[in-house]
């Protein structure tokens, strides 16, 4: 009986690795995420719009490191991103978000949040 439930539970675990599932919620988010790459000495997608509480990922694909930093205020603030590193930020505010890297600042991007009202868990 043992082995029996033992199996059982190596099938479920197994089982659920291998479905598609939508990402579970970020803690204190709703749920939305997406992903910023660096990449080139370029942010891509260099401008996002996104619902309000989502959370935005910023992964260095680069060899240099790079920062993320609020145009204005002080809104986004990484430290120091070397090559694989990555920062997360919720945007629990709508508006207007433009960064750029403090040790390249020809390097912009911009966050749009928008207030949509929408619940739930996306990717």
């Amino acid at each position: 009986m043992k082995k029996i439930l033992f199996v059982l539970l190596i099938l479920s675990v197994v089982l659920l690795g291998c479905t598609s599932q939508k990402s579970p919620a970020p803690a204190g988010g709703l749920g939305i995420k997406n992903d910023v790459e660096i990449s080139g000495f370029a942010f891509a997608p260099a401008s996002i719009t996104v619902p309000l509480g989502t959370t935005v990922i910023w992964t260095n694909k680069d060899a240099a490191p790079h920062t993320i930093v609020s145009d204005s205020g002080n809104e986004i603030q990484s430290g120091t991103l070397n090559q694989g590193g990555t920062f997360a930020h919720l945007f629990e505010h709508p508006g207007t978000f433009g960064y750029h890297c403090s040790i390249h600042p020809s390097m912009k991007g911009t966050v749009i949040v928008q207030d949509t009202g929408a619940t739930g868990t996306q990717r």
